[in-house]
């Protein structure tokens, strides 16, 4: 009877300790891989991807259009693709991704040149972290996204990039881009290697931040009241949503996600060019080099991959 009752119990313990390692290895499949996480946060959780429609669609009139070009396939590592930037002196593209990676490849996207972590801890925690990327100077890249604040990271001897300093943008920044102070994050950055300072989007406004390089709000770019007077009755600039900046040749460029359109701003004089993008999709960042335009794509996990596309500036 001892004997029964001792092997029941074994049984009982071994059917336990099996049933607690089923539900830790689902828990661990959910949290940390790329389809448990797209399970959570999108097939099951609330997946905030807006609206995506062409540039005719949006909220102002549009005299300028142009299509853009799927011209390459991105390398098999380089999934969900957040942020992107031209790296001049090594003549690459710098590559953020939803997964908190930095990505350098070369400028024909056939060679991944170094993979960097930018964020620790279970995939579930680190998925859409990081939105943006931009080109500091030649050893350094700044990174930044929900966190709300900027990160620059320094190329070290070897492959890859180690942290160097953070930037905390004072509240006036959020203040500046929403109107309200709170937490916030950033869909876009880009630095200017004139001034030293850094431009900053949100992706719930059409509002563009100067910061300095210590994080101190200095201005808003004045631009949005040039598109007033092209407004369609009833709509309202704040249907853009801003996913993506870049600075070079003296101008901001800033991609709008949801219209597929293309913002060129020169910080002192104001916009001068909007251009609407044919042929587009769920642009998640805008990268420029050698007047061309590159636009990389978001896109679901289980979604095939996407191009990247061009888009001739000329």
């Amino acid at each position: 009877m001892i004997s029964t009752l001792m092997g029941n119990n074994r049984r009982a313990v071994a059917g336990a300790a099996i049933v607690c390692a089923a539900v830790a290895g689902i828990a661990l499949m959910l949290t940390n891989s790329r389809l448990g996480v797209y399970i959570l946060l999108d097939h099951f959780g609330n997946d905030e991807n807006g609206l995506v429609t062409g540039p005719a669609s949006g909220p102002i009139e549009l005299s300028e259009f142009a299509t853009a070009v799927a011209a390459y396939e991105l390398p098999a590592q380089i999934d969900q693709p957040s942020g992107m930037t031209y790296l001049e002196a090594d003549r690459a593209f710098a590559i953020v991704t939803d997964q908190a990676e930095l990505f350098v490849v070369s400028e024909d996207f056939t060679t991944v040149r170094s993979a960097t972590a930018l964020a620790g801890g279970l995939l579930l925690t680190r998925q859409g972290l990081m939105e943006a990327a931009a080109s500091i100077d030649g050893d350094r890249v700044a990174v930044s996204g929900e966190t709300g604040r900027i990160d620059v990271w320094r190329k070290g001897a070897g492959p890859g990039y180690s942290p160097e300093m953070t930037i905390e943008p004072s509240p006036q920044t959020m203040i500046g881009l929403s109107g309200y102070a709170g937490l916030g994050e950033f869909s876009g950055i880009a630095h200017n290697p004139e001034t030293g300072e850094y431009y900053v989007s949100s992706d719930e406004t059409l509002t563009i931040a100067v910061v300095d390089a210590t994080g101190g709000f200095v201005r808003n770019l004045t631009f949005e009241d040039d598109l007033r007077g092209r407004l369609k009755p009833g709509r309202s600039l704040s249907e853009y949503e801003l996913s993506g900046l870049d600075y070079a040749d003296g101008r901001v460029f800033a991609v709008s996600e949801a219209y597929n359109t293309l913002f060129i701003i020169d910080p002192e004089r104001g916009l001068e060019r909007t251009l609407g993008i044919e042929n587009g999709g769920q642009i998640s960042a805008i990268a420029i080099r050698d007047g061309t335009a590159y636009l990389p794509l978001d896109h679901n996990h289980v979604d095939p991959r996407p191009p990247l596309l061009t888009l001739a500036l000329d």
